[in-house]
């Protein structure tokens, strides 16, 4: 028999880029995977734990770091303007805001050791470790019509408002910048210089994909109080990210990165439409982004960056994804629901696809062995083996139960015959991860 393997150095690969493109190391239809707890190996997550069942009454759409070291791990905002504290498991309403809170528009960060949030009007200033302390009127007067990003360059806030850009510096404020009329800020970044403020801006109002729009991007001077660069760019920035240096963008459905003169694309989105920079996050030196239901993850796995899909939902859209420190990861959905998930642990949540194989002919495939990592010399372990056909069709190959086994392979014996194969597991019990999968086959003559 011929004998066809899939491990380790496809799993590092991540995943293709289309169900029958074999670019990556195995199929996009994969989720739930948890590939850096042991690189090289196939995991899955752990359940999500949610928090605040019974606290939450909106929407997260913003999160923001909790720099006091009071005990708090992370500030959320939710679209109702209601500000929430997390420690460890526990979500704490701290205060609501009237007014209108919104994706996109609303922006929510700490300067200071005092935190800051935008709504459609405003800046609203709340101070302590508890957000004890609010002033929803701190600065009032902003442009409805207009998002409201906000950056921190050394030691200055700044705020956008259609084309102006306004400062605090912890005493004083005033308008910092003043950018060509009919320019509206869509997002605020910093440099990786350390010193300079970019704006991404669209020409719309209303920020519309439905006609074409121009857009640019100014190098702000903060020392000057002037731009000094502008950059042309194809279509409008909607969400930003610096993760090591690079600031990641996303416009439309695509994601990509400025790479100072122009974006360059990395990935279509398959779902989401207009992705704001809370929907994007990095995990340390993992990026993450949220597509729809997704959330996907972009870093070196040990052959280079790669995308894999770390989560998925299964009906709620993901609304913001925020990251707790120490591989915890946490995401709110549309149905206003709030969860944790700790990389550092592995679990059930997912499946594995691997690519369609395309033998060119049919053959019969007689045997599939499982190399995993665990031995299970005592305990029950279950797994659920299928392949999909051509037809999308699941099919089931066997439901894997066995007792008290001191082995590191699984043999499953089978008779199927195909010319297009795609095999995937669904986990049911044990933290199994695998090693390798090897598929033995006999061409049909």
């Amino acid at each position: 028999m011929q004998v066809l393997t899939v491990n380790a150095k496809d799993f590092i690969r991540g995943e293709s880029s289309a169900e029958y493109v074999a670019d990556g190391g195995f199929s996009p239809s994969s989720y739930g995977l948890n590939l850096t707890y042991e690189r090289g190996t196939v995991h899955f997550h752990e359940t999500a734990t949610q928090l605040g069942a019974a606290v939450l009454t909106g929407d997260v759409i913003a999160s923001a770091h909790d720099w006091n070291s009071l005990g708090n791990d992370k500030y959320f905002l939710d679209d109702g303007g209601a500000f929430y504290t997390l420690s460890g498991t526990t979500l704490t309403k701290r205060q609501t805001v009237a007014g209108t809170f919104q994706s996109g528009t609303s922006d929510f960060l700490q300067f200071q050791l005092t935190t800051y949030a935008t709504s459609q009007d405003r800046v609203v200033q709340l101070a302590g470790g508890d957000l004890a302390t609010l002033d929803s009127g701190w600065w009032t007067g902003l442009n409805t019509l207009h998002r409201h990003p906000m950056e921190i360059v050394e030691d200055e806030l700044f705020i956008a408002d259609g084309n102006v850009i306004y400062f605090w510096n912890g005493t004083s404020s005033g308008t910092a910048f003043t950018l060509p009329a009919n320019t509206n800020v869509t997002s605020l970044r910093k440099a990786a210089d350390g010193r300079t403020l970019l704006a991404f801006a669209g020409t719309r109002i209303d920020f519309s994909h439905t006609v074409g729009s121009s857009s640019r991007v100014y190098y702000c001077n903060p020392s000057l109080r002037d731009w000094e660069r502008e950059v042309e760019l194809v279509a409008q920035v909607e969400g930003t990210r610096v993760v090591e240096g690079v600031i990641y963008c996303t416009w439309g459905k695509n994601f990509g990165y400025f790479n100072g003169n122009g974006l360059t694309p990395m990935k279509r989105l398959a779902t989401s439409g207009t992705t704001y920079s809370h929907n994007i996050q990095n995990m340390e030196d993992i990026l993450l982004v949220r597509d729809g239901l997704k959330i996907l993850a972009y870093g070196n796995l040990g052959a280079g960056n790669v995308w894999w899909n770390i989560h998925q939902e299964n009906t709620y859209q993901i609304t913001d994804i925020a990251y707790k420190g120490d591989n915890f990861l946490t995401f709110c959905n549309t149905n206003s629901e709030l969860y944790q998930v700790d990389f550092d642990n592995i679990g059930l949540s997912g499946q594995f696809f691997t690519n369609r194989i395309d033998f060119g002919q049919e053959v019969k495939i007689r045997r599939i062995d499982l190399l995993h990592d665990l031995s299970n010399a005592g305990g029950t372990t279950r797994f659920i083996l299928y392949y999909r056909d051509p037809d999308n069709t699941s099919n089931l190959i066997e439901d894997k139960t066995y007792s008290s086994e001191s082995t590191f392979r699984t043999r499953i014996h089978c008779d199927i015959t195909t010319d297009i194969f795609q095999m995937y597991i669904a986990p049911s019990s044990d933290d199994i991860g695998y090693k390798s999968i090897r598929i033995y086959y006999e061409p049909i003559k």
